[in-house]
């Protein structure tokens, strides 16, 4: 039985959410960038690469925010259709909605529901957005790892399947992890138990592959990174590519072209490696890992905000250095109707009420919150 109490799991809801702010903030600017130009433009990162403008509005965030209302509305034993119709009630879908996330959103308004939403007419049910809006679901479920799965494999099925799933699982397991575990590397081989076979998962092979490639490469993230990216997921999407039937143009031509960029398998290499080399900083983990992330390239701000939100989870928001916490201002814009400001200790006690609701209900076997 594992016990934590009431207070320290709302510090480190909200400094998983400090995390997820910041690493969105430090990401953002960078997106789909080419490597080299990220190199040449800002060299070795160390802060936020440019002034936060709190009026700035990420959509990663948002589909976090209607889960939480979603759990609010309905309860916790909420379904993926329901939260899938929140998305309709309150998304600015004129504003920032891309890929798999555009698609599942077309579908239900069209009344196909969850999990039809991820696979229909969807090249993007195996991309990043799953992963992305991982964070809440580890959140609540500190140190429940089965219930984490079962929201994810929930929420996941609205716009992705398989191992687009996979990612949200993975993802949201290393926070839950991050309540009680203060080794990244111990956190990361705990989570991988609970991933498929890798004969059976590209996913758990990416991962692997990412744990295999920092320890042939402990002092050198950019060499890691340059196998991952034109070796292993050159192979990889070449792969995904030669197995789609010839009618399916449009996934092969996405694969192709610059939206590879925002699949699923190349940003979790990222993810790994980054925790790993940021762990090297024992001042600063979260700020180096997530600035090693925004040196990387690729899906940025997820990679970044997602970091965050581990490691936020780890330290609590009371240990954060101030230079991450404080440019913040407390505060974050979403692109949620009528949900377009918010505190960001606001917002982590609404997901810690959740949290401890959950946990009483559903995880008292697993861990215990003290009053």
């Amino acid at each position: 039985m594992k016990e934590i109490t009431s207070e320290v799991y709302y510090n480190k809801v909200y400094g998983s959410w400090i995390g997820r702010v910041a690493g969105d903030f430090v990401g953002a600017p960078l997106e789909l960038r080419p490597v080299k130009t990220i190199e040449r433009r800002y060299g070795e990162i160390k802060d936020y690469p440019k002034k936060i403008n709190l009026n700035y509005v990420n959509d990663d965030e948002m589909y976090e925010i209607i889960a939480l209302i979603s759990l609010e509305k309905y309860g916790l034993d909420l379904t993926a259709k329901d939260i899938a119709l929140e998305w309709v009630n309150l998304l600015k879908y004129d504003k920032a909605v891309f890929t798999a996330e555009k698609v599942a959103l077309n579908n239900i308004r069209s009344n196909i529901f969850p999990p039809k939403s991820g696979i229909h007419n969807n090249p993007y049910f195996d991309f990043i957005g799953a992963q992305m809006r991982a964070d809440i679901w580890g959140q609540i479920a500190p140190g429940c790892p089965d219930i984490v799965k079962h929201y994810c494999v929930m929420d996941g099925s609205i716009s992705h399947a398989g191992i687009g799933i996979e990612g949200e699982v993975f993802v949201a397991l290393l926070i839950s992890n991050a309540f009680f575990e203060n080794d990244i590397k111990k956190n990361i081989e705990h989570a991988f138990t609970f991933l498929p076979n890798e004969h059976g998962s590209l996913y758990t092979q990416t991962v692997k592959k990412a744990l295999n490639l920092y320890e042939q490469n402990p002092n050198d993230f950019r060499k890691a990174r340059e196998v991952l990216i034109n070796e292993y997921w050159s192979r990889i999407k070449e792969e995904l590519i030669n197995k789609e039937l010839i009618s399916e143009t449009e996934r092969i031509s996405i694969l192709k072209g610059m939206e590879s960029k925002v699949h699923v398998l190349p940003n979790i290499g990222i993810i790994i490696l980054s925790l790993l080399y940021g762990a090297q900083d024992k001042k600063d983990p979260l700020g180096r890992s997530i600035c090693v992330s925004a040196m990387m390239g690729y899906d940025t701000d997820c990679n970044c905000g997602n970091i965050g939100a581990i490691l936020g989870a780890q330290l609590g928001a009371d240990n954060i250095p101030s230079k991450w916490s404080d440019p913040l201002q407390d505060t974050f814009s979403t692109y949620v109707k009528g949900y377009e400001k918010w505190k960001i200790s606001e917002l982590s006690r609404r997901i810690a009420n959740i949290g401890e609701k959950l946990i009483e209900l559903k995880g008292k076997n697993k861990v215990k919150i003290v009053k």
